[in-house]
C-alpha cells in the first residue's frame, strides 16, 4: 500500500514561515511595527561608536537626534513630540550617565571600560526606532601642573577691547577657583574643554 500523499499546504509550510519572519523584520526596521523584547538579526549587528570618548571624572553630555531621521516623515503632530528611552536587552550606558528623555546622555563616569548600549525615540503616534551605541570611557587623566589655580587672563579683565567673562581649560582641570564650571565643550578640536564663567 503506498504511502498517503502529504497535502501541498505542508509542503508549502515552512516556506510560508520564512517569508513571515523577513515580512517581520523589514516591518520592524522600517518602524511599521514595534517588536521592543525581540532582537532580530536584520540590521542589529550595526554599533555605532559614540565620539569624542568620556574620561573618569569629567563630566560629559551626548545627545541622539539623528534617530528621529529614522522614523520617517513627520507624524500629525506639530510640533512633533519624540520621547527617548533605553532599549531592552543590549546593556546599559557607563556608570554615572543617564538618559533622559529629551534624548540627552548626560553625567560623569565613574568607570572605565567600553559600554554597548540601545537608545530609542518613539513619536506621538506610536512609531519608534532603535539604535545600538557602544561608548568607551578612558581612566581619569592625572592633573598636570599646568592647570591654572586662577583665571588667565584674569576674569573680568578687558583684552584687546573685550571683557573675560570665562575661560576655557583643558578637561582634565578643575575650573580656576575664580570661576565656576559652565559647559563642557566636546566639539573644537584638541577638546574634551571645560568651559568656566567668571564668578
Amino acid at each position: 500500500m503506498p504511502p498517503p500523499k502529504q497535502k501541498p499546504i505542508l509542503r508549502l509550510l515552512p516556506f510560508f514561515i520564512i517569508i513571515g519572519i523577513l515580512a517581520v523584520g523589514v516591518l520592524s526596521q522600517t518602524g511599521y511595527i514595534t517588536l521592543p523584547h525581540i532582537n532580530l538579526p536584520f540590521g542589529q549587528s550595526d554599533v555605532y561608536k559614540i565620539k569624542p570618548d568620556a574620561t573618569i571624572g569629567v563630566p560629559c553630555s551626548y545627545e541622539f537626534s539623528e534617530l528621529i531621521s529614522s522614523l520617517g516623515p513627520e507624524g500629525s503632530a506639530s510640533p512633533a513630540i519624540y520621547t527617548y528611552y533605553l532599549g531592552s536587552g543590549v546593556g546599559f550606558p557607563p556608570m554615572g550617565l543617564i538618559l533622559g528623555i529629551d534624548g540627552v546622555l548626560k553625567g560623569t563616569p565613574t568607570a572605565k571600560g567600553t559600554s554597548k548600549f540601545q537608545v530609542c525615540v518613539k513619536d506621538v503616534g506610536g512609531r519608534s526606532t532603535c539604535r545600538t551605541y557602544s561608548l568607551t570611557v578612558n581612566p581619569a587623566v592625572k592633573k598636570s601642573s599646568t592647570c591654572p589655580t586662577t583665571s588667565n587672563p584674569p576674569c573680568r579683565s578687558v583684552q584687546n577691547g573685550v571683557g573675560v567673562s570665562a575661560v576655557i581649560v583643558p578637561a582634565s582641570c578643575n575650573c580656576p577657583s575664580d570661576t565656576d564650571f559652565a559647559q563642557m565643550d566636546n566639539i573644537t578640536a584638541g577638546g574634551p574643554y571645560k568651559i568656566c564663567t567668571c564668578k
